[in-house]
């Protein structure tokens, strides 16, 4: 998780949210990074840019449509759309910072045009459960590390 709040700063030093995801790989006892990025909204003007679907869209790239040996870490909990994306790849495992509350709790206090801070307030385990795949998901993960994201600004 700490990879992927180095990549959410990164993704505000280039001037869009600072949102981080890294998957990793299970083999054996060990967990290997295989991609890490920041997410890329606000830079490529495309609103589906999500970090995590572009991770997933990646990682599926080199190892294959099915990933139950990989790991979705995010300093932000996965919309419904990027939790679908995870449905669909049958990822391992999702790891979040942040949840949707928490992230409209925030824009509705601190939100500027520039930084709306939406949420969609669909949880992920939610749409995990309906998936009808089961994936384990833990939330609130370095939490307080993610949350400083939000007031992140570029140096």
């Amino acid at each position: 998780m700490q990879l992927a709040v180095a990549e959410a700063k990164r993704a505000g030093d280039r001037g869009d949210y600072p949102i981080g995801a890294v998957i990793t790989r299970l083999t054996g006892k060990r967990e290997v990074v295989v991609a890490s990025a920041g997410n890329r909204v606000k830079t490529s003007g495309s609103s589906i840019k999500h970090v995590e679907l572009e991770t997933l869209k990646y990682v599926s790239s080199g190892y294959g449509r099915y990933l139950p040996d990989f790991v979705l870490y995010s300093t932000h909990e996965p919309c419904a759309m990027c939790a679908g994306a995870c449905v669909w790849s049958r990822i391992g495992a999702v790891v979040y910072g942040v949840s949707q509350e928490d992230i409209a709790a925030y824009g509705q206090k601190c939100g500027t045009e520039d930084y709306k801070w939406r949420a969609c307030l669909i949880s992920c385990r939610l749409v995990l459960e309906k998936g009808n795949h089961p994936i384990p998901v833990i939330g609130g993960f370095l939490r307080k590390s993610c949350q400083g994201l939000f007031s992140y600004r570029p140096a």
